[in-house]
């Protein structure tokens, strides 16, 4: 398994043949301001906040290897850029742009950012969502220096990766900086 992470992402997105299931969901405590929709499916979205969380399990099988990856997914926010916004606003830019399929809106990835002030640990972040009418949310899989998820069952600092976001998703500013780069480098795509 000596694939680089951006072909595991690339692979996650192909999701040729993959096998997803959902663990570690939060009870349904919402958190946010509710706004009613006129979408049975998610009949209400939350300003600043979500549902509820899980973790999306997906083991994508290439070949003769077999690779899990583990995506947090922010349900019922009331945009799917949350995740992409909070990171835009703490380390600026992304590094890079995802597009499996020629995406309008692709998969951004911050590569060795430092997420927490007391670790010098780095991350490699790869913000995501999608608002469909079965579901919208906002979505993160991030992986250490040395390429370990750290969504995964076991890690360390999985708990904390979840608190950190829900607290970015939460604690949202009111800027638009984020939206005005964003919209010019989906426009010029």
């Amino acid at each position: 398994m000596k694939y680089t992470l951006l072909l595991l992402i690339t692979l996650f997105l192909s999701l040729s043949c993959s096998v997803q299931k959902s663990i570690n969901q939060s009870e349904e405590k919402a958190i946010g301001i509710a706004q009613k929709t006129a979408n049975p499916n998610v009949p209400y979205v939350y300003k600043k906040g979500f549902l509820n969380y899980n973790i999306l399990e997906t083991t994508v099988i290439q070949k003769n290897d077999t690779i899990t990856l583990n995506e947090l997914k922010f349900n019922a926010v009331s945009s799917a850029k949350y995740i992409k916004k909070a990171m835009y606003d703490k380390f600026g830019k992304w590094t890079k742009e995802i597009r499996q399929n020629n995406e309008r809106h692709p998969i951004l990835l911050w590569e060795n950012v430092r997420l927490f002030e007391d670790q010098n640990k780095l991350f490699n972040v790869y913000a995501n969502g999608n608002e469909n009418w079965y579901e919208i949310y906002a979505s993160v899989l991030v992986y250490d220096a040395e390429k370990n998820d750290c969504l995964k069952k076991g890690n360390t600092l999985r708990e904390r990766i979840i608190d950190y976001f829900s607290k970015s998703i939460q604690n949202l500013n009111d800027k638009k900086d984020f939206f005005d780069v964003y919209s010019k480098s989906i426009n010029e795509y």
